[in-house]
Order: structure tokens, then C-alpha cells, then sequence
């Protein structure tokens, strides 16, 4: 009895520690470009063998572009919140982890210049579009 009582008790401490190893957990960061608008989410998993499968998703409408790497680059035209979904290659053991995406301001100085254009002048604006200050007198 004592032989298999001390068997039992190995067996369990190998399955808690199997168990142990084989969970895997995964957290996310986003990091952007006010300049260009671009996002990158990042999915950063620990845990199991270090082998990682990674499958990316949207919990709101849309579409991500197909990615199996740890990190995706986008630039968001809507709040949206991904999911990342993260499986162990070796051991099976699989987590998720989610982030809301917002858009970003992007920093935008654009100035149009007509060839000839006076670029001091000053313009007036109407429903139309610009217009010069003072209407041309005949």
C-alpha cells in the first residue's frame, strides 16, 4: 500500500507540474504614429514551450488583414477592439488576450499651391470653395 500511495503522490506532482508548464499567457500593446496614423498591436505570450501559433480577430466589425505573426500593423478608420487568440505548438495550451484600437489624430500639414498664385494673398470662403479677399472692380 505504502508503494502505491508514494506512486500516486509522484504521479499528481508530475501532472501539477506538467500543468504548470503548459499554460500560456499573452498580454497586448499598441503602440502609434501620430504622423502617419499607422498602429501596431503587438501579442506578447509566455509560458508553455515558447512556440506560438497566433491568430488575430475583431470582436466588432470589420476585417483584419490575415496575419499568423505576433504583432499586426494597421491604421484604424473606426474604434475597434482586436483579439488575438495564442496556441502552444508543442503542448496545445492556448490564451486570448483583447485591445480596443481608437484612431489616431493624424498630424496632417498639407498647403496647396497653384502655379503663379500669389502666396500672400487673402482669401475668402464660401460654399464654393476659397475666393479672393476683395472681388475683382471693372
Amino acid at each position: 500500500m505504502k508503494h502505491s500511495m508514494r506512486t500516486l503522490l509522484v504521479l499528481m506532482g508530475l501532472i501539477s507540474s506538467t500543468t504548470l508548464l503548459a499554460q500560456v499567457k499573452v498580454t497586448t500593446e499598441v503602440s502609434g504614429d501620430a504622423a502617419t496614423g499607422k498602429q501596431l498591436i503587438q501579442a506578447k505570450a509566455i509560458g508553455g514551450s515558447g512556440k506560438y501559433s497566433y491568430a488575430w480577430g475583431l470582436t466588432t466589425p470589420g476585417a483584419v488583414p490575415p496575419n499568423n505573426a505576433s504583432e499586426v500593423l494597421l491604421v484604424p478608420t473606426q474604434e475597434a477592439e482586436y483579439i488575438v487568440f495564442v496556441r502552444d505548438k508543442e503542448t496545445g495550451a492556448s490564451a486570448y488576450s483583447t485591445v480596443v484600437v481608437k484612431t489616431l489624430a493624424v498630424n496632417e500639414k498639407h498647403l496647396i499651391r497653384m502655379p503663379g498664385e500669389d502666396y500672400k494673398m487673402n482669401l475668402r470662403y464660401s460654399a464654393t470653395g476659397a475666393l479672393p479677399a476683395s472681388p475683382v472692380r471693372k
